[in-house]
């Protein structure tokens, strides 16, 4: 693309609007019948869950067992269908399977007792951005509880609370601290870690999303259980993280594969393979007429990227024929910071707030971001006249990180997400925790700054 080398290809979001979905949703995925099956009685019944921390499983109950999977939308219960979706589609030949969805109004709610009741059943346990003080400690009790009935239950965290995610496991691998010491990754993943952010606090989250583009990969050559293990947690996450439906089914599947105890049940469904990734863009930025040479939805790099289009003959052009308003080439400009997951599921009030916002003469440079990494855009990424005026003068300095060649000047920053600018949805919940940070960042600016979520 001559005029816009830097945009790189996404997928057309859909029109759809937000679906009402019922607030619990229970389905099992049973195997497909064998001959044998055929030739003899009625096969048992399918478990819901296991008994006591006394039971012992025989291999014939863990191959007619359903794995029990309860998946904990917090802050994205608008994924509940898709989740829904994505198990209903897993393969037959993984055996039976029980998915539980949850949104976080059942934590405490009139659903508290069978949301309790599912996780103390849970094979595996996934929960997302969970951070409410009041939702954390009830899961916390729950996981507490649980370990009661079964020590070694996958569990899957992301994108919570700090206090919640120490509570990752995946077999030999655990985020729980040891005796008094630090929780989080061992000190080996830390050593490893390091190496993908600058080293800062509040640049370790965003460390890890750049980790699990080669993490996996680099795990292969680890040798070791915990390595594997490892290796299976970033995987899932990774599959989370991209979202969208053959995304988040090959994370259902892959956890399903893990879980499994019966060895031959998990060498027949070891010859499924996974479905590719679907990659999108960690950050970039969009507009309702970026598209590329195909017709596809495109996202720019990067914000001078972004500009260049914007005020391009090309977006002109396009806006004319799509009867699309624009705000004239010199109107302030505004930062939007936008939730990731919202634009990979193709949430409509994105594209409506846009239009709007040119239809008002204001000029949106939207930028989706995972929810760890608004401060890096703000600092990195945006500037303003009043910042660069500071920095020529001598009354401000630059931070090493600082992008001039990516940047771009704006006169106000509206963050759509409302998670804090320092730490994002993962943030610890400390009261007070980066604001120090987060003050300096936005006065070097000196341009307002909204939480509108």
């Amino acid at each position: 693309l001559r005029t816009r080398p830097s945009i790189v290809r996404g997928r057309s979001p859909s029109r759809r609007g937000g679906v009402r979905v019922p607030a619990r949703t229970v389905f099992e995925v049973e195997r497909s019948p064998t001959r044998e099956d055929e030739a003899s009685s009625a096969p048992p019944p399918i478990a819901e869950g296991r008994g006591g921390a006394g039971d012992v499983d025989s291999d014939e109950d863990n191959a007619t067992r359903a794995t029990n999977v309860v998946l904990l939308a917090g802050f994205e219960s608008f994924n509940r269908e898709l989740y829904e979706q994505s198990g209903r589609l897993l393969p037959p030949s993984l055996g039976p399977v029980s998915v539980k969805v949850f949104a976080d109004s059942d934590i405490r709610g009139n659903a508290s007792g069978e949301f309790a009741t599912a996780v103390g059943e849970a094979d595996v346990f996934l929960a997302s951005l969970v951070f409410d003080y009041d939702d954390v400690s009830a899961v916390t009790a729950m996981l507490d509880s649980a370990e009661d009935v079964r020590t070694q239950k996958t569990r899957l965290i992301f994108e919570c609370a700090t206090e919640l995610m120490e509570y990752n496991r995946v077999g030999s691998f655990s985020m729980a601290s040891a005796g008094d010491g630090p929780s989080g990754p061992p000190p080996a993943v830390k050593a490893v870690l390091s190496k993908f952010s600058s080293g800062r606090e509040e640049d370790k989250l965003a460390g890890y999303l750049e980790l699990l583009k080669v993490g996996p990969e680099l795990l292969k050559f680890v040798p070791g259980e915990k390595a594997g293990d490892l290796r299976t947690w970033m995987e899932a996450y990774r599959y989370w993280n991209q979202g969208g439906l053959s995304n988040v089914r090959s994370m259902l599947q892959l956890l399903v594969l893990k879980t499994r105890k019966n060895a031959a049940a998990a060498a027949n469904a070891g010859d499924l393979s996974l479905p590719e990734l679907v990659v999108t863009p960690a950050t970039g930025l969009l507009h309702p007429l970026l598209f590329d040479e195909s017709g596809s939805m495109a996202y720019a790099s990067d914000p001078k990227s972004y500009m260049d289009w914007r005020l391009s003959s090309a977006c002109a052009k396009s806006a004319k024929e799509r009867k699309f308003p624009l705000a004239p080439d010199d109107a302030p400009r505004v930062a939007l910071l936008l939730y990731r997951k919202h634009v990979i599921t193709g949430q409509r009030y994105i594209a409506d707030l846009i239009r709007a916002m040119e239809a008002e003469g204001l000029m949106p440079v939207p930028v989706f971001i995972n929810g760890v990494e608004a401060h890096a855009i703000v600092r990195d990424w945006l500037t303003s006249d009043r910042e660069v005026e500071k920095v020529n003068s001598g009354a401000a300095t630059r931070e090493p990180t600082y992008k001039p060649n990516e940047a771009a000047e704006v006169d106000a920053v509206v963050n759509t997400i409302g998670f804090p600018l320092v730490g994002g949805p993962a943030g610890s919940m400390e009261a007070g925790r980066n604001v120090d940070l987060s003050s300096k960042l936005l006065s070097d600016m000196d341009v307002p700054y909204v939480v509108a979520s």
